[in-house]
């Protein structure tokens, strides 16, 4: 034997409405059944014994007023002296057949045993031929020679009294046809009006489909279910679907910014990665072009060192983000921001042989800033010259103290369009079209109002970064790394 499971498809397609209707009939209607047969039944029995009571009250009657019965009723007797049989009642097909039933007892002479098997005031039943079954009770009647009424014979009498059955049974099929009645119109009510209440009731269910389906449909993370009111199950499975959609907008805003994260990731890491590599690519031409001598030799070597050992920290570095989603911590070394413009400057040259690069330096300016960051803003500024401008446009680089701080500026003579605004992260809160820079990043990192700044002026760019360093007090300290926890006074910072 296969058994098969069925199919979604094969069931039932009633709605919840209907179902719940149907069910809510159904229901009511077993109810009234089972109350119409137990009404039935005991007022079947109720009216059983109020027949027989009364029964047995009408023969103990006198003789004028059993013959005056209503309809319904038959009463005849047997006189025993003359054997003979008559009809006290009034003529009717039950009185014949109760009489026809004494002559039949006295015919066959089984009237005294029927009598003894059935004492006085007993009920029993006849079944006459012709008609129904009968009911029936006796008594013995004497009558005296001075009896008036005259309606039995002088003498000993067994009166019998009798009734239909089927009495009983008229009154009770009126009862059944009048609960059929009442029950089909009670049903029809309740089939409109419970409808009505259903269709109520489900409103709130039909209104959050409703909203499902815009979700689904719409892809709208946005709606949410609506309030029903005065509804606690539907208002509770609202609130349930409502916190559902709220964890699952906060799971894709999360992925969304996870994706963002990554794309954010993977420009970093190519702009960062860009400067090393063509620095070092600029230094490998020169060499191969035989245009480093033996006195610039050594110090082009030395650049690729660098510019390969800060590649290596920013591999490092990034994949410390991959790795803990989380910015690099600042390594605070005593910096000398001279020798690192003069660097910058050798490295846009070689990498640019045809552009004039200068620099405006002082011997020396020592600050508290972690060095491959400086490294970073400076080939960031540069980088944003060589990309916006023509080979051939000169470029200065200045760099001088500014009160406590220090002023480093970018400026070119070049034509075409400029970088916008650099601003920081917290600025950016209320512009959020604009997307920061790696020079904006590397700014971040020292606790940058505004780490750059980029303007159009004439014909020519200039960038600005204003750093606000701690001078040495002791110039020729020698450089060592302190942690930005230990070193006391003020860090490096980028102002605006």
């Amino acid at each position: 034997m296969r058994f098969t499971r069925q199919r979604p498809s094969e069931r039932s397609r009633l709605s919840l409405r209907s179902r719940l209707l149907a069910g809510l009939i159904t229901i009511t209607a077993l109810f009234l059944i089972v109350m119409g047969v137990v009404t039935t039944v005991v007022l079947s029995n109720i009216e059983q014994d109020q027949f027989n009571t009364d029964l047995r009250l009408t023969v103990r009657e006198s003789v004028p007023e059993v013959a005056d019965l209503p309809t319904g009723y038959a009463a005849a007797y047997i006189n025993v002296a003359s054997r003979s049989t008559g009809i006290l009642s009034g003529s009717s097909g039950t009185a014949t057949d109760l009489q026809n039933l004494l002559n039949s007892l006295l015919a066959t002479r089984q009237a005294t045993a029927f009598f003894l098997q059935n004492p006085p005031g007993t009920l029993f039943r006849i079944t006459p031929p012709d008609d129904g079954p009968l009911t029936a009770v006796w008594r013995r009647v004497m009558v005296l020679p001075s009896s008036k009424h005259g309606l039995l014979p002088i003498g000993e009498n067994i009166l019998v009294v009798a009734r239909p059955e089927n009495a009983v049974g008229n009154q009770v099929r009126g009862l059944i046809v009048a609960e059929v009645i009442t029950g089909a119109v009670l049903l029809a009510l309740l089939a409109l009006g419970g409808r009505w209440l259903i269709i109520r009731g489900l409103a709130p269910l039909d209104r959050m489909a409703s909203t499902a389906d815009m979700i689904t449909s719409r892809g709208d993370l946005t709606a949410r279910m609506p309030d029903p009111g005065d509804h606690a199950e539907a208002g509770r499975l609202a609130a349930a679907i409502n916190t559902m959609l709220d964890r699952i907008q906060q799971a894709f805003g999360a992925r969304w910014a996870s994706e963002q994260k990554v794309r954010q990731f993977a420009a970093d890491a190519s702009h960062e990665l860009r400067t090393p590599l063509t620095t070092i690519r600029g230094y490998a031409e020169l060499y191969r072009q035989g245009a480093l001598g033996p006195d610039r030799l050594p110090n082009a070597m030395r650049r690729i060192e660098q510019e390969a050992d800060r590649m290596s920290s920013l591999v490092a570095e990034l994949l410390e983000l991959a790795r803990l989603d989380r910015n690099s911590s600042l390594d605070l070394t005593d910096t000398d921001m001279a020798e690192l413009v003069r660097d910058a400057v050798a490295d846009a040259k070689a990498v640019e042989p045809g552009r004039p690069v200068s620099a405006t330096t002082p011997s020396r300016l020592i600050v508290v800033a972690d060095e491959p960051r400086i490294r970073q803003v400076l080939a960031n500024l540069l980088g944003n010259v060589r990309e916006h401008t023509g080979p051939d446009t000169p470029v200065a680089v200045r760099l001088a103290p500014a009160g406590q701080g220090a002023l480093l500026e970018v400026t070119d003579a070049g034509e075409g369009p400029r970088v916008r605004p650099l601003l920081p992260r917290r600025a950016q809160r209320s512009r959020p079209r604009q997307r920061p820079g790696p020079v904006h990043r590397a700014g971040d990192r020292h606790r940058a109002r505004r780490p750059c700044d980029a303007q159009v002026l004439g014909r020519g760019g200039y960038q600005r970064a204003v750093l606000d360093p701690v001078p040495s007090a002791d110039p020729a300290r020698p450089r060592h790394r302190r942690s930005a926890a230990a070193r006391p006074g003020r860090r490096v910072q980028l102002a605006g």
